[in-house]
């Protein structure tokens, strides 16, 4: 596959629309490090019939960036990276002369770059992008060093891990190139090339990310059958999510297992929000949420025929707060056992 080819793959998958919410939306920072490879690279003597072939050694790399992701998955960033110290080990060439010469090359860049986040429901959020900027070009050769700003461009692929709801391990690979620089050197124009293999591991921290969702512990069916003849589990979600969490799934097996243990019963599932967002997206959302818990149940034996669900959206807060408050307790699902 060609290197255009590749470009314009990640670019199409970037704006394809996704079902799932992505991580919640807010800035974050990040910073990496890694190792880069650069292509050989063949340097034409302009005005001459004269050329070479730099042979690379691997080098480091370096970046910083500052973006925001959105709720729909799209992450736009700025991003500065430094990649240095590939050294040139030889050159090769027909001309008496241009042959053996060592020296080495680096880079600066900065970057705007759009990546899509795939979210898989998991701690693992694969992504890719693509992004276009200028670069510097440095090139050391045979003595002479001089350095060219130029159109850079690059296309991403990478995962992150989710260590906290503020904290990821990111792990991607990027290629890296430029439009041809130019360079004097020592009187003499020469027109060289910048492609790059990068590897880079970082953090990444996201401001104002959802505090991490109360662990919830179902209420004790003989404790509460004692006051009346029903049982109540709490299911809690992340932010502008309905998809269930390995805690929340745990739950739900324990409410699908006291079901399970009582005759003639109804299980009703009443789905709730925080003040974030629109009234009617958030009655929305309650009510996908009810959905979710109802499906776990099923797929747990609890017949469909004995759930019903229910939307409240952010009507009935757990916590009470102002609107467009993102409030964890209040990103609930209330299972409701009945014993008729």
């Amino acid at each position: 596959m060609t290197l255009r080819g590749i470009l314009l793959g990640t670019a199409v998958a970037v704006m394809l629309p996704t079902a799932a919410m992505a991580a919640p939306e807010g800035f974050y920072v990040g910073a990496g490090a890694g190792v880069n490879w650069t292509r050989d690279a063949d340097i034409e003597l302009e005005g001459t019939p004269f050329s070479l072939t730099a042979d690379h050694k691997i080098g480091g790399v370096a970046n910083l960036s500052a973006g925001y992701a959105t709720s729909y998955g799209l992450r736009p960033e700025l991003e500065f990276a430094w990649r240095w110290r590939n050294s040139i080990k030889g050159t090769e060439s027909a001309t008496p002369g241009l042959s053996g010469m060592t020296g080495k090359q680096s880079s600066i860049a900065f970057m705007g770059n759009l990546l899509y986040d795939i979210d898989t429901g998991t701690a693992f959020t694969p992504y890719i992008g693509a992004g276009a900027g200028i670069s510097q070009v440095r090139l050391n050769l045979g003595g002479f060093s001089d350095k060219d700003w130029v159109f850079a461009y690059q296309g991403i692929a990478g995962v992150a891990y989710n260590i906290t709801n503020a904290l990821a391990l990111t792990v991607d690979y990027r290629y890296f190139g430029t439009v041809d620089p130019k360079f004097d050197m020592g009187g003499t124009n020469v027109k060289g090339e910048y492609q790059n293999h990068t590897i880079l591991a970082g953090l990444r921290y996201s401001f104002g990310a959802p505090a991490a969702a109360p662990a919830a512990a179902p209420v004790a069916p003989a404790a509460v059958q004692q006051q009346a003849p029903q049982t109540e589990y709490l299911v809690f979600f992340d932010w502008d999510k309905a998809n269930i969490t390995p805690v929340s799934d745990k739950i739900i097996g324990d409410a699908a297992a006291a079901a399970g243990k009582v005759r003639a019963v109804s299980i009703h599932v009443i789905g709730h929000t925080d003040t974030s967002g629109s009234p009617a997206y958030n009655q929305k959302l309650s009510l996908r949420r009810a959905d979710a818990v109802k499906n776990a149940l099923t797929a747990k034996g609890v017949p469909a025929n004995q759930i019903t669900v229910e939307g409240k959206g952010e009507t009935q807060l757990l916590v009470q707060t102002g609107a467009n408050v993102r409030e964890p307790s209040n990103r609930r699902a209330q299972i409701l056992i009945r014993v008729k």
